[in-house]
Order: structure tokens, then sequence, then C-alpha cells
């Protein structure tokens, strides 16, 4: 199960990527701007050992409540969704809207996995999402 939430993850970042404008000085590109400073400022914060792009905890891995994660639980994937948002934005083509629909999909059933993944290595994690009440998006989910 973890390697197809990785595998169409990359495809439909891909997709973005070949179908998409990536960059271009326009309104959008301060979308994907704070969608890199999120995610680099998350990167940071995580610590060395919780870092992976599959939906499991490390073996050594601890719950993280620094940084981004002390507002919403899943900031590395807000930053993804930012970054493609900008591209989504830019295009004028249906699929790149598709995808990114898709793209929206899989990351929230990847989260809620992710989440089954954590509470069960990790007892600390209830209290962890009872503080950082919001998944992916501050005062909403």
């Amino acid at each position: 199960m973890k390697h197809l939430f990785v595998f169409f993850q990359i495809l439909f970042i891909f997709f973005f990527f070949y179908f998409g404008t990536v960059l271009q000085l326009d309104w959008f590109i301060a979308i994907q701007s704070a969608g890199i400073a999120l995610g680099l400022w998350a990167i940071r914060s995580i610590g060395e050992n919780n870092w992976s792009v599959y939906p499991i905890p490390n073996k050594h891995s601890t719950i993280t409540s620094t940084g981004p994660f002390g507002y919403i639980r899943h900031p590395m994937y807000l930053a993804l969704l930012l970054f493609m948002g900008g591209i989504t934005l830019r295009s004028y083509g249906w699929f790149v809207w598709l995808v990114y629909g898709l793209l929206l999909i899989l990351l929230v059933l990847k989260i809620v996995y992710e989440e089954r993944q954590l509470l069960a290595k990790h007892a600390e994690y209830t209290d962890y999402k009872n503080k950082t009440k919001k998944r992916l998006i501050p005062y909403i989910w």
C-alpha cells in the first residue's frame, strides 16, 4: 500500500511538470514560493529520523511538534499542494485541474493511512492530535 501512495504521488507530480507551466513570473509564483518556504521550514523542523516519502513511521522516528508541525500535522503535504496549486491556477487545460484533484484525494487518503500508522507506533500521537487539531489546512481540516 505504501508503495502505491508514493508511486501515484510521483506520477501526478510528473504530469504537472510535463503538462503544466511550472515556473513563470506571475501572481501564482507567490503561492508556489509559499509552498517552497513551508516545505523547507517543515524539513528543517522534522528532524533527521522522521523524514520519509512513505506514509509509515521510520524505525527510530519521533513525534515532532515544532515549527509548522505545531499548527498542522502534515505541512509537507500542504507545501506540495501549494506548489502544485500555482501550476494548476496557471493552467488553461482541464487535465492539470483533474490531476490536482486526484493529487488532493491521494494526499487525503495518504494522511488518513499515515495517521493510523503513527497511532499504532507512537502512543503520544494521540496527545499530539489533540494539541494540533488540524491535519492539512489551519482552522479548517
